[in-house]
């Protein structure tokens, strides 16, 4: 059955890799379990760096719901899911910017919430390559999440064996949001499947039956919508 929530995808790779085509199968994948799916792309390091990425993404969501109600779609109800670098863009869309508050819920899958403290040396050089001298606060939502942010709920999902992003990434936004009275839930991939890149975007490939990280993924869909 066709679900009342539109899913808005963003994917990942480091900021400076991958394409919404290249992540088709989660939109198909989204798609099979009922929910509409739109999958806006942004500019890649190094040509393009901080904030043309959030630039992007804002234009094209915008552009992508407009599209949807244009066709006579009830769009109203749209939730950000985002992997990895998409964690990170995606939260900054719901709780930052011209589009904040416009959205039910967000979901990140091993998000880049925030790139100093003790990070994983991966996330190091990708954040210095995103930022390239640039403001570093500016992106990085952990620091701008305040008291004005929207109460949009999340589900945050991340790794205790995260490698690239790391475990206290998703745990200290985590934090935050409850600091905040933001509605937030934290799920963390069972053992043994729990690297970056199994439950980021392997768990899409996967049965829910068999994927924790997928049935909580879907089941706290189902019970926002």
């Amino acid at each position: 059955p066709q679900r009342e929530i539109v899913v808005v995808y963003l994917h990942g790779g480091g900021w400076d890799k991958g394409s919404p085509s290249f992540f088709s199968f989660i939109g198909q994948r989204l798609a099979r379990e009922g929910y509409r799916c739109v999958m806006p792309g942004y500019r890649l390091v190094p040509k393009s760096r901080f904030p043309a990425q959030i630039e992007d993404v804002t234009a094209g969501t915008k552009a992508a719901l407009a599209h949807l109600e244009g066709q006579g779609v009830d769009a109203h109800r749209a939730v950000v899911v985002g992997s990895s670098a998409g964690g990170q863009l995606g939260a900054l869309l719901c709780y930052t910017g011209e589009l904040a508050g416009r959205f039910s819920g967000f979901v990140g899958l091993g998000g880049a919430y925030r790139f100093d403290g003790e990070v994983p040396l991966s996330l190091n050089v990708l954040s210095r390559r995103l930022l390239n001298g640039g403001d570093p606060r500016a992106a990085q939502p952990y620091y701008l999440l305040d008291e004005h942010s929207p109460k949009t709920p999340m589900l945050l999902i991340h790794g205790l064996e995260d490698g690239v992003v790391g475990f206290p990434c998703g745990m200290d936004f985590y934090r935050r949001a409850l600091e905040l009275d933001i509605p937030a839930a934290l799920y963390l991939p069972e053992t043994g499947r729990d690297s970056h890149s199994d439950y980021v975007v392997g768990s899409f490939l996967e049965e829910r039956e068999k994927s924790g990280t997928m049935d909580r993924l879907l089941r706290w869909l189902e019970e926002l919508a």
